[in-house]
């Protein structure tokens, strides 16, 4: 991976600093770092950087929740069409 693309903001032991807001909660530029044990910011980077592995597992499990919940509905879309061409074939005989 290239060194622009090692940020903190990517890294699996940075931890952002959020600050709440009147409805949501505001991410901020800055976070703790697990291995240097001091606040980075966020666009700032070094040797140790790690692939957050959490956040992969997240788009896997989302993306199997996603597909499954398509997969049921086309599903009920197949048994509408069968049940469709059926009547057709009852009324055209």
């Amino acid at each position: 991976m290239k060194e622009e693309n090692k940020k903190c903001w990517s890294c699996g032991k940075y931890n952002a600093y959020y600050t709440q807001g009147f409805s949501y909660f505001n991410k901020e530029k800055i976070g703790y770092c697990c291995v240097h044990k001091k606040i980075m910011g966020n666009k700032d980077s070094c040797s140790v950087w790690c692939y957050n592995q959490r956040r992969r597992n997240l788009k896997k499990v989302l993306a199997l929740k996603s597909l499954t919940e398509i997969l049921s509905r086309l599903t009920v879309i197949e048994q509408i069409l069968k049940e469709e061409h059926e009547l057709d074939k009852i009324k055209n005989e």
